[in-house]
């Protein structure tokens, strides 16, 4: 038995380590390419280009990612406590219509979306990328923190209704404080999606000085000759464009692991 079990991690261990080389090898070839001719300055040719501010561009896409994060955590921390735990006239269709939009491919509805943003007057705007992404991003979110909140016991809720707590003091005090793990999954799954989106901004941002990291890219990936000294430039960009994010994602992975394990025990 225990040289069967033995057997079955050497062979976990095999395929996640060959996971992380097929995941890693294009990181490590990019970065080592991004050296080529001109070595660091590629990375200052990237920082000091006056055309597209790489600060700018990624202070655009932090505050995009973040207010997306934080409003779709918001907003399916309190679907998913009505739908888990209050029950109301049309709770399974209207969560099922929700989740049926998770079948919607974005690039189906990209026609009604730009038309819609463009009547609201938010074409070039921020809040014109956020909006759409909250509503892209919130059927799957949903659908983590229901299952989390269907794994809180409903006689813990009753007590606190018995001592007198209201509604909204059992979401506050209760339901946040024990759903942390899966909230905290959601803001970083949420705050990566938002921050590599590219559909979204293509169709909303006009201006060099809105640009988010993925149009930055495109935008070097497209405007240069592609000669050696550029290919190693393209490089550099998709490093320190994609550099925020893996931090983000280093730095959370203990969230993440909670947060998937989250709700597979009934508790």
């Amino acid at each position: 038995m225990t040289q069967k079990k033995a057997k079955s991690n050497i062979f976990v261990y095999i395929v996640l380590a060959l996971c992380a080389v097929i995941w890693l090898f294009p990181i490590i070839i990019a970065f080592v390419k991004s050296f080529n001719i001109n070595g660091l300055g590629n990375y200052k040719y990237v920082l000091t280009y006056e055309k597209i501010s790489y600060f700018r561009v990624i202070a655009n896409s932090m505050i995009i990612a973040i207010v997306t994060a934080v409003t779709v955590a918001l907003i399916t921390t309190l679907a998913a406590f009505a739908f888990s735990k209050m029950k109301f006239r049309g709770n399974k269709i209207i969560y099922g219509a929700i989740l049926a939009c998770l079948a919607v491919p974005v690039a189906a509805v990209t026609s009604p979306l730009f038309d819609t943003i463009k009547r609201l007057g938010l074409l070039d705007s921020k809040l014109g990328v956020i909006v759409p992404l909250v509503a892209f991003n919130a059927p799957m979110m949903l659908l983590m923190i229901k299952n989390y909140f269907d794994t809180i016991p409903d006689e813990l809720l009753e007590s606190a209704r018995m001592d007198g707590a209201s509604t909204p003091r059992i979401w506050i005090e209760f339901m946040v404080p024990l759903s942390v793990p899966i909230i905290a999954n959601v803001l970083v799954l949420t705050f990566i999606y938002a921050w590599n989106g590219y559909l979204v901004p293509l169709l909303v941002m006009r201006s060099e000085e809105n640009y988010t990291v993925t149009l930055a890219a495109q935008y070097f990936m497209s405007s240069t000759y592609q000669s050696p000294e550029d290919v190693a430039r393209i490089y550099a960009v998709m490093m320190l464009l994609t550099l925020p994010s893996i931090l983000v994602y280093l730095f959370s992975q203990k969230f993440l692991v909670s947060g998937v394990t989250a709700g597979s025990v009934k508790g």
